[in-house]
């Protein structure tokens, strides 16, 4: 029988081998490289069905999440309608099949941060704002170097007794 000392200790070696193993990953000494940390397999989004895509999708270089003025500037007509209808928006990032799972739902949630972000800049709510990074995941929804805007159906208030 294995005490309980012996168990620590075996727990112990096996985390302290598993951290070193993180560090073969590639690009771990890039501090700009970030890995998701998500299960494979994409689960399918109860919202899918229910989005609704508005404005151009927004375009990236490969490997690229930095906007250019010129997206920018796409961006702002669109950023002043929304401001006044008060639309809530789901910003959604893809990225190209061809990267490695991890690094494409990585890159992609930085260029949907990268979007919400400049729509914060032009006086949008952030609360009205939410923002998800697929990667090649969901192609469905969008595929591609790209982020993609959607409306988000509006939610009926629950009364205390339960009903609308």
């Amino acid at each position: 029988m294995i005490s309980a000392v012996t168990t620590r200790l075996l727990t112990a070696a096996a985390t302290a081998l598993l951290l070193c193993q993180c560090s073969l990953l590639p690009g771990t000494d890039d501090p700009t490289v970030i890995y998701a940390l998500a299960p494979q397999e994409a689960l399918p989004s109860p919202l899918e069905h229910k989005l609704t895509p508005v404005g151009p999708a927004i375009s990236f270089a490969r490997d690229r999440y930095e906007l250019t003025t010129v997206q920018q500037e796409i961006l702002k007509p669109l950023a002043a309608q929304w401001q006044r209808d008060k639309t809530t928006l789901m910003v959604l990032g893809f990225a190209t099949r061809g990267l490695p799972t991890d690094y494409a739902r990585s890159l992609s949630q930085r260029r949907a941060e990268a979007v919400r972000q400049t729509l914060i800049d032009e006086g949008l709510d952030a609360a009205l704002l939410h923002s998800a990074g697929y990667g090649h995941d969901q192609p469905k929804l969008g595929s591609g170097d790209e982020v993609k805007l959607f409306t988000l159906p509006a939610v009926e208030p629950i009364s205390a007794a339960g009903t609308h």
